[in-house]
């Protein structure tokens, strides 16, 4: 649903109260672990493309090789920085797994990251929009189709970086794992890095997903949004919200008919 079919199909108030209303979509953790997934993503990328000085190999500018490398005494130096931010990711990510695989993880895995027929529907309705088409968008949940898909490229590519880099930092199962690793290495960081200027690009630049943005640092997005975006998110959530006032509403009847009791001296 665009903004002005939002704007035909609520009335001016429904609107601003929608657009005003926030619903919550973050935790304080996974927050964190975005932005910190972030931090060490710009910081890999940098060092180790500024280790990449292999002529038929070398991407980066010389202007960022030269930079980078004066930050460091040497390149053995830059090389065992980026192992140690590596290895300090790898922690962090395997903490937050472990920790969190009951209440965070197995549910993201399996009502978050998993493709229904919906999303199946999405992927040929979003290629007709992005060629002109006038396409109505199935539902969406709290992710939508193509969130999900990078998602899954990014959890089964950040598996092969970390065994590839652990393969090469350590040389572990001989010399001929290690070669097999540096291009499965590279290609993984490819293939993630591909999907993240579209997920940039998506997030950041296009208006309609600025809220999807600003939720990273608030962990909110207001219902308008919602309504527009994840509309079977917005369902459940307004369920989970009705279920909760016919509870306080339970709770305040049953206190009332306690206070009501002992006003007229009635016992049981």
């Amino acid at each position: 649903m665009s903004m002005e079919q939002a704007r035909k199909h609520f009335s001016p108030e429904q609107y601003f109260a929608m657009s005003e209303r926030m619903l919550k979509k973050h935790d304080v953790a996974s927050i964190w672990l975005h932005w910190f997934n972030a931090a060490v993503w710009l910081v890999e990328l940098t060092t180790g493309a500024a280790l990449i000085v292999s002529r038929p190999y070398t991407f980066a500018p010389p202007w960022v090789i030269g930079t980078v490398g004066s930050i460091f005494e040497s390149r053995a130096v830059m090389l065992r920085f980026h192992i140690a931010v590596g290895l300090v990711w790898i922690a962090v990510l395997a903490l937050n797994g472990i920790f969190g695989f009951r209440h965070y993880l197995l549910h993201f895995l399996k009502n978050d990251l998993m493709l229904d027929r919906d999303d199946l529907r999405w992927f040929p309705a979003k290629i007709a929009q992005i060629l002109g088409r006038k396409v109505e968008l199935p539902e969406q949940g709290i992710y939508n189709a193509g969130q999900k898909a990078y998602g899954s490229v990014v959890a089964v590519g950040t598996l092969a970086i970390m065994i590839t880099g652990l393969v090469m930092s350590f040389h572990l199962f001989g010399i001929g794992w290690v070669q097999w690793s540096i291009p499965i290495h590279f290609v993984a960081v490819g293939v993630v890095l591909a999907g993240l200027f579209v997920h940039v690009y998506m997030a950041a630049v296009l208006p309609e997903e600025r809220p999807a943005f600003f939720s990273m640092f608030s962990g909110k997005v207001n219902e308008l949004y919602a309504f527009m975006h994840h509309r079977k998110w917005w369902r459940e959530m307004k369920r989970r919200e009705a279920e909760f006032k016919k509870e306080l509403e339970s709770l305040d009847g049953r206190q009332g008919d306690d206070g009501n009791d002992r006003g007229s001296g009635r016992t049981s």
